[in-house]
């Protein structure tokens, strides 16, 4: 019975003289995930506060159609939350037959499990001369589903079974019975466009969605070691950014073999360093791609303290590798924590899947924990031809598009 979707958001509102950037973006990502799902020939409305999505002819939305579309915004980020609605004129009356024709199949088919229905209804009133008040509205609302239900029907406004919306503006009334819960954030695309190493595990695809979350557009850099890694660990990493990508407009992959460089630093250089050395020349190559595509940070999944790599004095000197900003999205989480967004975002069990990566090949048995500095680059200069390997590997990359 639904011709429309109302669509809210939150921290878009705060914004002030270029608000309607922020609204087209959210406007054009919306449209771009439905048009993933096969969702075409939507029409999208912008009135103050709300972004309004409805079919071509103003046609009705089939039962399948609302589950995609639920789907679609539920993963557009900059979206607070989104309402299947009934639209009307912003009149009483006809906002009280609305509520009392649409209700009826909702309240009987609830009673058909049970003799009460308990229920409530809200109401909010933005334009302020509409005659009634908010709470009038909602007493007005409540008292025609009586008239209709009788005493099958019970207000119970803490924990009702059946929550009516009504929403008036100035020149539409809005009845909904359903609100979905969005993501939030900034819509991807409004802040700067980022390349973050993505590994096989669990943190780095948190990592990339919670970036995401914060208006940035991410590509993707992994790092294999094929001989000493199966390349099924690739075609891992490349399912992890499909599952991200459908957040966003496509990112792109990138991954590159640095397996010559971990045998260099391996043969020449202290076991206890090899991992730090191992990061801080995928700093380098991430760099190197950042200024090429003209990206402006690079995003990890580290954690502070999760590993001896990530303690906070051997986060420095990885960071001392380049001078391009590094975020860590996952700093001051704990594993439990990036497990458990790692499931809501549906990359968990992916990551899960037993295949070697890039950071574990030639693991040192007892790695440094608190390194020097001055010994670090006193080990990284006894790499041979640094800085032609670092250009091998960079020139070993590979680019994988509509992931």
């Amino acid at each position: 019975m639904y011709k429309s979707i109302a669509c809210r958001y939150h921290e878009i509102a705060t914004k002030g003289h270029n608000r309607s950037m922020f609204e087209n973006k959210l406007v054009a990502n919306m449209r771009t995930l439905c048009e993933y799902e096969g969702m075409e020939g939507l029409v999208f409305q912008r009135i103050r506060g709300r972004i309004f999505i409805r079919k071509l002819k103003n046609g009705i939305f089939s039962s399948e159609e609302m589950e995609k579309m639920k789907n679609v915004l539920s993963r557009s980020f900059g979206l607070e939350s989104f309402s299947p609605v009934i639209e009307c004129e912003p009149d009483i009356n006809r906002i009280l037959n609305v509520i009392g024709e649409s209700a009826r199949g909702i309240f009987e088919e609830k009673l058909k499990t049970c003799d009460v229905v308990q229920f409530r209804t809200r109401a909010r009133r933005s334009d302020k001369t509409f005659p009634l008040r908010s709470r009038e509205i909602e007493i007005e609302a409540a008292t025609r589903l009586q008239e209709i239900f009788g005493e099958k029907i019970k207000v119970n406004l803490d924990h009702p079974e059946i929550s009516i919306g009504v929403e008036v503006r100035d020149r539409i009334a809005l009845v909904y019975y359903e609100t979905f819960k969005g993501p939030g954030g900034l819509p991807v695309g409004t802040n700067s466009h980022v390349l973050a190493l993505l590994s096989g595990g669990i943190d780095s695809p948190v990592a990339c969605h919670m970036t995401m979350k914060r208006g940035c557009h991410v590509d993707f850099l992994t790092f294999h070691s094929f001989p000493y890694t199966p390349m099924e660990s690739v075609d891992k990493v490349k399912r992890l950014a499909s599952v991200l990508n459908r957040y966003q407009k496509k990112g792109r992959l990138y991954s590159c073999n640095i397996s010559e460089l971990q045998k260099l630093i391996r043969d020449n250089c202290n076991p206890r360093y090899r991992t730090i050395l191992y990061r801080r020349q995928m700093m380098r190559i991430a760099e190197k791609i950042c200024r090429f595509q003209k990206l402006n940070a690079i995003v990890t999944g580290e954690s502070v303290g999760q590993v001896a790599s990530q303690t906070i004095v051997n986060l420095s000197i990885i960071n001392d590798a380049t001078r391009m900003l590094i975020l860590r999205p996952l700093a001051g989480l704990d594993k439990l924590e990036s497990i458990e967004r790692a499931e809501k975002i549906g990359t968990y069990h992916i990551s899960i899947e037993a295949f070697p990566d890039s950071c574990t090949v030639f693991a040192p048995p007892s790695p440094a924990v608190a390194a020097k500095f001055y010994l670090v680059e006193e080990e990284e200069k006894k790499i041979p031809n640094l800085e032609e390997e670092l250009e091998k590997a960079f020139r070993s990359i590979e680019k994988y598009e509509d992931l």
